[in-house]
Order: structure tokens, then C-alpha cells, then sequence
């Protein structure tokens, strides 16, 4: 893997889309690549992370597309699959070193809306308390057609509905997510300062690995702010059941990882919220258990029922243990 020099770009703000496509066919970057050229504000690169695409027609797309527009759209290319997780690390290393100021995550099918860097740019601007933007977003099929109402796949519908009963903003947003809503930000929709995306890398998983990356950062005190104006376009394809990375992985293994990845996530978020002294120990039985209880609900909403089984002893364990915990209090007393 080649990292670019520093001295490329002064940019302010990178896009970085990490890339995997098997067939030249069903490529969809083209369409990301011309939302980002019709960005009202044209201070930005790219950075796409190929991660090991096994065509040559399609790693000869990407190095046309750098040639015609480098260093405004910059390709680094792999040599092995890691995942989309590895891959937004990287982009966020390459951007630090070329000091971009703004990270705006950006899969490789989604589309950016065209004001999404003059606003994200003001908002960090105006308030440097706020550390994470995200927006709302509507979903898109492989001809750029808006999919609505019960034709989109589950998973995401159960965010756009979260979306519309709550937009957790300020500090702490990881309880909310971990015990109510759920997931609430698409990576696409979602835009960092730099530094932090830097101190809280995704973890290496290949799924969930952005909630994982949203909780922690909640936690270590990043303030998030909910937009409405720049709604992105998310892609998921009419031939595809499934977003790539659920089709790929098989749904049930998706979830068997999901509740594993989302598990560790809030847990670790937890510890940090702890060493902050923003909650106390003896609140955590409490969270553990409403953070069960909300992902028990996912898993039955996606027919998962050995998931919600396992889960669902979790969560009468820690119950348990409260209860008994409590008795002996009591007792004691």
C-alpha cells in the first residue's frame, strides 16, 4: 500500500470512501464521484481505499479516475480484503497527514447532497463544541430511483423510523443509541472532525463496526448534531435483497456478528463513561439491561430467533444478579 506525500493537498475537508466491487457492471462510484463534483463549496478531496477489488477492470477504473483528477480524488489500493472498517482508518490517516480539518464518510454507491461540505464546514465553524454531524437520508435503487414505504429492506427501515421519532443531539447520544433507537446515522450521512475520527478508529469488523465507532465516540465526549438539509441518498439496488456488506457476510451472520460488535461497542462505551465519571458503577446493571432489551427487539424484528434466545438469557442474567445483589443489600441492612 502507497501513502501520498503530505504536501498534495491543503483541502479542509476529505471525502473518504472506502471501495470493493467485484463485477465492472455493477459499479456505482461513478455516481458518488459526480455528487462530489457538484459540491457548492469546492474545497475537499477524496480518498478512495480500494480494498483488493478483484477485477482489473475495475482497479483500471480507479486509476483512470486518479489520473484525470488527481490530487483532488486520490486512490490508495490494497493488497488484501480488510474491510470497510480498515479501509475509513486508512483514508483517515492519509487525511490527517494532508491536514484536512473535516472527515465526511462516504460509501462508494451512496450520494452526497451537493451542500454537504458548505454546511458541515459552517456548523463546525460557528460551534466548535460539536465534534459529529450526521443527516437524514432516503433510500435510492441502482437507477437512482427513490425506493419508499415497505419496499426497503427492514434494517433500514427500522433507522429511517428512528429517525423520525428521535434525532439525539448533544453529549452522551451513545445511551440513546444503546438503549432506545438503536442505530441512527448511515456512515455515509455521517461527518467528523478529523482529530477525533483519528483518536477513535473503526474497529476491525465486518459489521457494525460505524455504531461501534458512533458509541465510543459519544462516549469519550464528542458532542453530535442532527441535520435535515443535507440528506444523502442511500444506495441499495432492487437485484440486491440485502445492503452489500448483509449480502455478503449472509444475513445470519451479519446479525450473529452485529450483536457481537454492538455488544463490545456499548460496553467499551460504557467504561469510558465511567472513566469520565459521567455515570456511576452501580448504574451499569441498569444500561446493560436496557441495552439487551432494545436489541432483543432488532433481532426479532429480523426474525433472528436463536439470537433473541441467547440474548434474551443475557439479559435475565443481569437481572439476576441485580436481584440478588439487591437481596443482599437488604439483608446486610
Amino acid at each position: 500500500m502507497k501513502l501520498l506525500p503530505s504536501s498534495y493537498s491543503n483541502a479542509s475537508s476529505a471525502f473518504i470512501i472506502p471501495h470493493y466491487s467485484e463485477d465492472m457492471d455493477r459499479m456505482f462510484i461513478g455516481d458518488t464521484i459526480n455528487g462530489l463534483l457538484k459540491q457548492t463549496d469546492s474545497d475537499w478531496l477524496a480518498i478512495i481505499i480500494d480494498d483488493a477489488s478483484k477485477k482489473i477492470t475495475v482497479r483500471n477504473y480507479l486509476k483512470k479516475l486518479r489520473e484525470k483528477y488527481f490530487p483532488k480524488i486520490q486512490v490508495i489500493f490494497l493488497d488484501k480484503n480488510q474491510g470497510a472498517g480498515v479501509c475509513r482508518n486508512i483514508g483517515v490517516s492519509v487525511a490527517l497527514k494532508q491536514r484536512c480539518q473535516i472527515i465526511h464518510f462516504n460509501d462508494a454507491d451512496d450520494i452526497s447532497h451537493p451542500e454537504r461540505v458548505r454546511i458541515v464546514k459552517n456548523v463546525f465553524t460557528r460551534c466548535p463544541y460539536i465534534g459529529l454531524v450526521y443527516s437524514f437520508f432516503t433510500v435510492i435503487d441502482e437507477n437512482n430511483q427513490p425506493i419508499l414505504g415497505k419496499k426497503i429492506p427492514s434494517s433500514i427501515l427500522e433507522i429511517l423510523e428512528s429517525l423520525t421519532k428521535s434525532q439525539p443531539e448533544g453529549e452522551d447520544v451513545w445511551i440513546t443509541m444503546g438503549t432506545d433507537t438503536g442505530y441512527i446515522n448511515k456512515t455515509s450521512a455521517t461527518s467528523v472532525r478529523t482529530a477525533f475520527a483519528y483518536q477513535c478508529p473503526f474497529p476491525n469488523a465486518r459489521a457494525s463496526e460505524d455504531f461501534h465507532t458512533w458509541l465510543r465516540l459519544s462516549a469519550q465526549g464528542v458532542c453530535f448534531k442532527y441535520l435535515t438539509s443535507i440528506p444523502i441518498q442511500y444506495r441499495v439496488p432492487r437485484f440486491m435483497k440485502y445492503q452489500a456488506s448483509r449480502l455478503r457476510l449472509g444475513s445470519n451472520n451479519f446479525n450473529k456478528i452485529k450483536v457481537c460488535v454492538d455488544s463490545d461497542g456499548f460496553f467499551k462505551a460504557i467504561e469510558l463513561a465511567v472513566a469520565r465519571n459521567k455515570i456511576k458503577r452501580e448504574e451499569i446493571a441498569d444500561l446493560k439491561a436496557r441495552f439487551y432489551r432494545r436489541l432483543i427487539r432488532t433481532m426479532e424484528r429480523e426474525r433472528e430467533l436463536s439470537l433473541v434466545e441467547q440474548l434474551t438469557k443475557k439479559l435475565n442474567d443481569i437481572s439476576n444478579k441485580s436481584s440478588f445483589c439487591l437481596q443482599k443489600e437488604i439483608t446486610y441492612l
